[in-house]
């Protein structure tokens, strides 16, 4: 029986864990990675996204896509992201919002 190590660590390949070191193919076991890396590769574009939104002061939007990337891809810094679209999509009461 296999034994279960806990949550594979991101840009990390599910079957040995090795790193990932650009290829769609893992160096250590030779797992396909496509689908992983598409998924962090579209976190990554969601996270864009997430930016130009607080950038152009639509906190909503760049909440759903900080939130969307995260679940597709969780890193620390989108983490951060996340919570400072969840912060700037709620603003305390009284305040007309960061931007305003």
């Amino acid at each position: 029986m296999k034994e279960d190590r806990g949550p594979v660590a991101p840009s990390c390949c599910p079957v040995c864990r090795a790193r990932f070191r650009g290829s769609s193919l893992c160096s250590r076991c030779g797992a396909d990675l496509t689908a992983l890396m598409l998924l962090e590769a579209h976190a990554y574009v969601l996270r864009q996204s997430a930016r130009e939104s607080l950038t152009r002061g639509d906190c909503r939007a760049a909440l759903a896509s900080s939130q969307a990337a995260q679940r597709l891809h969780a890193t620390s810094e989108g983490g951060l992201l996340s919570l400072i679209c969840t912060a700037a999509a709620n603003p305390p009461s009284g305040h007309g919002g960061p931007l305003g």
